[in-house]
């Protein structure tokens, strides 16, 4: 995966398809801080949101914008408008993760924690 935002960072940035570029605006209020390590898997396309299929790096610890990162499937957080999340990391890595704060920040969207296996399914699917 590739980070497009750095876990309690507000600066996002978003792939172009050849490098990552700011966000605009820069930042919203309503985005508040990154809860996680979040990104995006190139190659795979969501077709919920016409954009690239997004990620999260189950880890405590920043990671720097612009880093790739590679790790098992975790997980996924699912969420009812189709635009789920793919969960990365090292197989322990998976309670690294605050499921509370990841509830709260999708929580319009009806999330919850998918197995592996379903995440790699609906990784096929695309």
């Amino acid at each position: 995966m590739l980070v497009e935002w750095s876990l309690g960072t507000a600066e996002r940035y978003s792939w172009d398809g050849e490098r990552l570029v700011p966000k605009e605006p820069p930042w919203r209020p309503e985005w508040g801080l990154a809860p996680v390590n979040y990104g995006l898997i190139p190659g795979y396309h969501n077709p919920a949101d016409h954009d690239t299929l997004d990620a999260i790096w189950a880890g405590r610890e920043p990671v720097p914008v612009g880093s790739w990162l590679e790790g098992e499937v975790l997980g996924m957080i699912w969420v009812s408008d189709g635009d789920h999340k793919i969960i990365l990391g090292h197989p322990q890595n998976l309670s690294d993760l605050d499921l509370g704060v990841l509830w709260q920040w999708f929580r319009k969207r009806q999330p919850r924690l998918a197995s592996a296996e379903e995440a790699e399914a609906f990784v096929r699917s695309l």
